[in-house]
């Protein structure tokens, strides 16, 4: 069953507000294997309105709109509705008074404007609205199914997840539910989409029904699998079948399956391991640590970041020996090393990772340029360094790159599977 998404209203479309409730909406299909086929945004001039939803419902199933439910003139959906299937906008009058009463109940000034939330296409069933004054409403046309949501996004959420999907349920199952689509998000680090795409070459026609998906959320990459089938069970045993096909090609870099991050699935593997962590940055400033810390928890794995900028913080706090700065620098294996015996010294911590490097914009050198950086782990077995090399796009990528490597290098230490070195 396909389900297309509309939004209204020219504050999405001259940058006012960012339009979100389909995106949301797009996720929640895809969880409950309704397929997406177009998502759009048109503004709250009428004709537009009219030949959106005439475009939608011609290729999908159903079609869920969002916004244009209020009290103001600019509020056309209900009217587009209305001349969409050529049908008379009628006031619901047990909703008007429901609508009035919680004006009341609220302590808000009713004007004759409002009434307008109240009238809908003839024939339309109204959704209610548990947070908001706007109801919304389901119109059968020709087969097809619209729904009409108010747009504020916490109104949209309650009635999209609560009615709206119920009622799409139902709908598939009364059509014989078709072809089933189920999905599943695999997320990777340490390799590129171009590289995902060439190591999965023929995985697509190797197994019918499937579609794969790439998406950089850098440093992070998310591999969509998406299948279709007859029913719920043989979707469900076509993708298991085709997860285990791409992890064994793909080895460690899957880390993990769904919205787990890099933060959250090493805090994860430290506290199942029994096992703590410190962190010396030079380059990322904190961000390891914050990256680590904004995940609920992170104290029962995470002890301690020093962040030592300077040459001198690195010697006063972290016992960095200055002839190995004199002679390697501070960006350098030897220097990185230091960094991570002393701040597993400094906190007693099983395991500890150093990050020093050149961000940039300046501050490079052929030798070392901008994006060069050195990371150290140490844990009982020793030591291990290893130099990345970053695009010098600007400074936030590097930090944001070396800071998420920092958090890689020491998952793969867990696993007794260091990376190579460079």
């Amino acid at each position: 069953m396909r389900v297309d998404l509309l939004s209204t209203g020219r504050e999405l479309l001259d940058g006012r507000i960012q339009e979100a409730n389909a995106y949301r909406a797009a996720g929640w299909l895809f969880e409950r294997g309704f397929g997406v086929g177009h998502m759009a945004v048109v503004s709250d001039g009428l004709e537009d309105l009219v030949q959106a939803m005439r475009q939608g419902l011609a290729s999908a199933d159903a079609l869920v709109c969002s916004g244009g439910l209020g009290p103001t003139e600019d509020d056309r959906t209900s009217q587009a509705a209305a001349e969409l299937c050529s049908r008379e906008l009628v006031t619901d009058e047990k909703l008007l008074g429901q609508l009035q009463a919680r004006f009341a109940e609220w302590g808000l000034a009713w004007t004759d404007n409002q009434a307008r939330q109240a009238r809908f296409p003839s024939g339309a069933r109204p959704i209610e609205n548990p947070l908001g004054t706007a109801p919304g409403f389901e119109l059968d046309i020709s087969g097809r199914h619209l729904f009409c949501l108010p747009g504020p996004p916490a109104e949209f959420t309650a009635m999209f997840r609560g009615p709206v999907l119920e009622r799409l349920e139902r709908l598939r199952r009364q059509g014989g539910g078709g072809e089933f689509f189920q999905g599943r998000i695999l997320r990777v680090f340490g390799r590129g989409e171009g590289w995902l795409q060439d190591t999965l070459a023929g995985v697509e026609e190797k197994y019918t029904g499937l579609e794969l998906g790439f998406r950089a959320a850098l440093p992070e990459i998310e591999l969509v699998l998406r299948v279709q089938a007859g029913e719920p069970a043989a979707a469900s045993r076509l993708l298991d079948q085709v997860e285990r096909d791409i992890r064994r090609r793909l080895g460690h870099h899957v880390f993990s399956r769904g919205s787990a991050t890099l933060p959250q699935v090493l805090l994860e593997r430290l506290r199942a391991a029994g096992r703590t962590l410190a962190v010396a940055e030079s380059c990322t400033g904190g961000l390891v640590g914050k990256l680590l810390t904004d995940i609920p928890g992170a104290s029962r794995s995470f002890v301690l970041s020093a962040v030592t900028y300077s040459d001198a913080a690195k010697q006063s706090l972290l016992d960095v020996d200055g002839d190995i700065i004199a002679a390697h620098g501070a960006v350098s294996a030897q220097c990185a090393e230091a960094m991570a015996r002393g701040v597993q010294r400094l906190s007693g911590a099983d395991l500890a990772v150093a990050v020093t490097g050149i961000a940039g914009p300046d501050g490079g050198s052929p030798e070392k340029p901008v994006g060069l950086v050195w990371f150290a782990v140490c844990d009982a077995r020793g030591c291990q360094t290893r130099q990345l090399r970053f695009p010098p796009r600007d400074r936030d990528f590097v930090r944001r790159l070396a800071a998420h490597a920092a958090l890689w290098l020491v998952l793969r230490r867990l696993a007794g599977e260091d990376e190579p070195a460079a």
